[in-house]
C-alpha cells in the first residue's frame, strides 16, 4: 500500500516521547518522495515540533479545552485532508483523535500493545513485538511498515536561531556540564543535596556547570546551588541556575553545546540524546532498556540503577531506588565520560 501525500502523526506528549516518537518524521522525511507531516500535540511539547523541519503543520489540542476544543480540532484536521493518520500513543484520547481525523487510514497498535481500549479505534495494526524493548524502535516499526528506514533520535531537534544565538552568548566558548534536577515522577528523583556535591565537584575540577530543570524544580535547584556554592573551593569554575528560565529550544540549543548531561529519567535526557550530548542518567523502577537513552549501550552514555540483590520476578527493575545511587558513583561516571 503505498503512502499518502499527507501524514498525520498523534502523540501528544510528554517531552522524552514527542522526541522519541520525531524518529518516526525523520524516517518519512527521508524518503524519496517526503510526504507532508502534521502533528498533534500539547502545549507543554508544542516547542519541540513547532517550526521543526521535520514536521509540515503543527495541531494543538490544549489540555481542558473540553469538547469546543476537540471539536475545533477535528475540524482543523479534516480541513487538512490527512491519508494516513498514525497514533503513536496507544491511548483512547490519541486513537479518538487519529479516528476522527478524517483519514482513510488510520493506524496504530494491536491489542497487545494498546492501553484503554484503544486498539478498537483505529483501522490498521501493527503488531507489538518486544514490549520490552526501546520506545524508538516501536517507532521505527511503523516506519518500516510505512516503507520507510528506521532511525535514531539524533538531529529530530531543531532549536532554531534565536535560541542557538542565546546559547552561543550565554556559554561563549564554554562547554558546561548540565545537571537537570527535575523528574515529573517522584521516585525517578534524586536528593538535591547530592546534585549540590556532584555541581561542587564537577566546578571544583574546572567544569563549568549549568543547573536545569522545569518550574517544579525551582526551589531544588536553590538548595543544590547553595551547597554547590558553600563546598566551592578557590579557582573552581561558575555554576549557573538556569531552572525554570529556559525555554525547550533554549534547553536543546544549550545541551547542543554540553560537555555533559547528568540527571534523572526524565524528558531533558531524551533531548540530551537528540542533541548528540553524552549523558549520565539516574534510573530508579523503570526499565532503562525500553525508556532510557537510545541505544543504551551506546559510548557516551553511563545508566546507573540498583537492581535488587534478591530477584524480583522479571522485572527487578520495579524495585529499583534512585536515592540509592551515591554521589561518588554519579562523579565517576561523569569523569569517566568527561576524560574521553
Amino acid at each position: 500500500m503505498s503512502l499518502p501525500s499527507k501524514v498525520l502523526i498523534v502523540r501528544l506528549g510528554a517531552i522524552g516521547d514527542v522526541v522519541n516518537a520525531l524518529t518516526l518524521a525523520k524516517a518519512l522525511k527521508a524518503l524519496p518522495e517526503p510526504p507532508h507531516i502534521g502533528w498533534v500535540v500539547h502545549d507543554l511539547a508544542r516547542p519541540l515540533v513547532e517550526d521543526n523541519p521535520l514536521v509540515d503543520r503543527v495541531h494543538v489540542w490544549s489540555r481542558g479545552s473540553g469538547l469546543a476544543g476537540f471539536r475545533a480540532l477535528t475540524a482543523e484536521l479534516r480541513a487538512e485532508g490527512y491519508g494516513l493518520a498514525v497514533d503513536l500513543q496507544r491511548l483512547a484520547k490519541s486513537a479518538l483523535v487519529a479516528r476522527r481525523s478524517g483519514a482513510p487510514r488510520v493506524l496504530g497498535w494491536d491489542r497487545a500493545r494498546s492501553k484503554e481500549g484503544s486498539w478498537l479505534l483505529v483501522k490498521e495494526r501493527l503488531a507489538a513485538g518486544d514490549p520490552h524493548d526501546h520506545m524508538v524502535r516501536h517507532y521505527g516499526a511503523f516506519a518500516t511498515h510505512l516503507g520507510a528506514e528506521p532511525t535514531d533520535p539524533r538531529g529530530v531537534l531543531r532549536p532554531g536561531h534565536e535560541a542557538e544565538a542565546w546559547a552561543a552568548e550565554l556559554l561563549a566558548d564554554t562547554a558546561p556540564v548540565v545537571i537537570n534536577l527535575g523528574a515529573s515522577k517522584v521516585p525517578n528523583r534524586w536528593p538535591a543535596e547530592r546534585f549540590g556535591e556532584v555541581a561542587a565537584a564537577l566546578a571544583a575540577e574546572g567544569h563549568p556547570v549549568v543547573l536545569a530543570g522545569g518550574p517544579a524544580d525551582r526551589e531544588a535547584a536553590t538548595t543544590a546551588l547553595e551547597l554547590a556554592t558553600a563546598g566551592a573551593t578557590p579557582g573552581s569554575a561558575e555554576i549557573r541556575n538556569l531552572a525554570a528560565a529556559t525555554s525547550l529550544p533554549q534547553l536543546a540549543a544549550l545541551l547542543g553545546r554540553a560537555a555533559l548531561f547528568v540527571g534523572c529519567d526524565t524528558g531533558p535526557m531524551h533531548m540530551a540524546v537528540a542533541m548528540g550530548c553524552p549523558v549520565v542518567v539516574l534510573f530508579g523502577p523503570a526499565n532503562p532498556r525500553r525508556t532510557g537513552p537510545f541505544p543504551g549501550d551506546a559510548p557516551g552514555q553511563r545508566i546507573l540503577q540498583h537492581l535488587p540483590v534478591d530477584g524480583v520476578g522479571d522485572q527487578p527493575w520495579r524495585a529499583a531506588r534512585t536515592d540509592s545511587i551515591t554521589t561518588q558513583e554519579v562523579l565517576a561516571a561523569a569523569r569517566d565520560l568527561l576524560s574521553d
